[in-house]
């Protein structure tokens, strides 16, 4: 005996469809408490230019919020005091009308409000006025955005995009016309609250500089410099992400702000402003440096051992002397792979590859970050797998130019020796 198929009060196709929305919102909240250490978020503030744009933010997330409330609300009770379900069940009861086809006589229309003039003026006058008191504070928020405090003698850096990476450029004059001070990749190291202008541009296509717990967002356009701002209230690593689609690693373009308390970058400094020193035989490395300097130095810069525009004198933060165009710069123009990271202290930082390796295990920020290079249990596996096959582990284009290629024929024992000389450089 064939029953007839019943569904309860919540089995039907409208509560399937709620199940599987309420499904959505809960694997999408799961997955949001699977972030990262260091998510990319707006809310958490950490800084006076991010501050400002909270401050903007939530006064008008909060009119959004209740304008939304009023539009669907308005929606959904003209949706449920006109809806015809009950007239035509009401219709079809009629012995008249038995089809349901007559819902409605000449004078059962809801009234027509088309024409109106006061609700006309009304929902034109009243969104204006609101507009225009948020354009208001919005541009009043961008001239405090845009507002240096810093002296034109302080420091200055110029933030160069590329596929898939970013390169910062130091000037510690605030001159931002004459060669770098230093030179380093994926990390801008600056001193807590000391107000940091950028100078922000590209080598290749357009590229988006974000770090979200500092400020918004900047885009890096080639041939072009946009002026920025960047400060942190106090010490930590604050993440970023490339925001502008730039090509098959655009999702692996991060970076991280190391922000420590100015003593501390001042020691950072003077660190950098020493060149490596070329290693002689017999010292630890120097097999791994010989290895560097036949495979890698080609495009990789290690100041004062190699020699990437073979001119017979080895290179310098000097030869930084324009980012833009690239056939004009003259540490660059020679290079295989048109430019990759300055690797004279490559110890001394956390991440490699775009920031989306870890250089040393179990998460660095808990060593103080002048200390990683001798304190950090090295990432050895990742290290020696990105220099076997970079590809394999970021998609790049290293034929055409934009990111490193594979080094199929380097032995175990050359990539072990390599990465002993690239630790240290510190």
């Amino acid at each position: 005996m064939m029953g007839t198929r019943t569904h309860g009060r919540f089995g039907g196709p409208f509560w399937r469809r709620v199940r599987l929305v309420l499904i959505a919102l809960g694997a999408a909240l799961a997955l949001t408490a699977c972030a990262d250490e260091h998510p990319l978020d707006t809310l958490a503030e950490a800084g006076p230019d991010a501050q400002e744009i909270n401050d903007l933010f939530f006064p008008v997330l909060g009119v959004a919020i209740v304008v939304f409330f009023l539009v669907q609300g308005a929606i959904v009770y003209l949706a449920m005091r006109y809806r015809v379900r009950r007239k035509a069940e009401a219709a079809r009861a009629r012995s008249d009308d038995p089809d349901g086809d007559d819902l409605y006589g000449d004078d059962e229309y809801p009234e027509q409000v088309h024409g109106n003039l006061r609700l006309e003026l009304a929902w034109t006058i009243i969104p204006t006025i609101l507009l225009a008191v948020i354009s208001v504070f919005t541009l009043i928020s961008l001239v405090e955005l845009n507002e240096v405090t810093a002296a034109e003698d302080d420091l200055r850096v110029t933030v160069v995009g590329q596929q898939w990476w970013w390169e910062f450029q130091y000037h510690l004059d605030g001159d931002t016309s004459t060669p770098p001070d230093i030179v380093t990749a994926n990390e801008l190291v600056m001193p807590a609250r000391q107000q940091v202008p950028l100078e922000i541009t590209s080598r290749d296509v357009i590229h988006s500089f974000w770090i979200p717990r500092l400020n918004g967002k900047r885009d890096a356009v080639p041939g072009r410099n946009h002026p920025w701002i960047i400060e942190a209230d106090e010490a930590g690593r604050y993440m970023g992400q490339c925001t502008e689609f730039c090509g098959l690693s655009h999702a692996y373009m991060r970076m991280y702000a190391v922000v420590l308390e100015p003593a501390e970058w001042e020691t950072w400094v003077q660190g950098q402003l020493v060149d490596a020193a070329p290693l002689e035989p017999g010292e630890p490395g120097y097999e791994g440096q010989e290895v560097f300097l036949a495979n890698c130095a080609n495009c990789h810069v290690v100041n004062g051992v190699t020699d990437v525009n073979l001119d017979g004198v080895v290179d310098r933060t000097a030869d930084y002397a324009d980012v833009m165009p690239r056939t004009n710069d003259p540490l660059t123009s020679a290079l295989v792979a048109g430019a990759a990271p300055n690797l004279t202290h490559l110890a001394s930082r956390t991440t490699f590859a775009g920031s989306i390796f870890d250089l040393y295990d179990g998460r660095a920020e808990r060593i103080p970050y002048l200390e990683v290079a001798d304190r950090g249990d090295l990432n050895r596996g990742d290290l020696e797998a990105w220099i076997r096959n970079a590809p394999e582990r970021k998609a790049n284009d290293a034929d055409g130019a934009r990111g490193m290629t594979a080094f199929p024929g380097l032995t175990e024992g050359e990539i072990d020796a390599l990465v002993e000389y690239l630790m240290t450089l510190r």
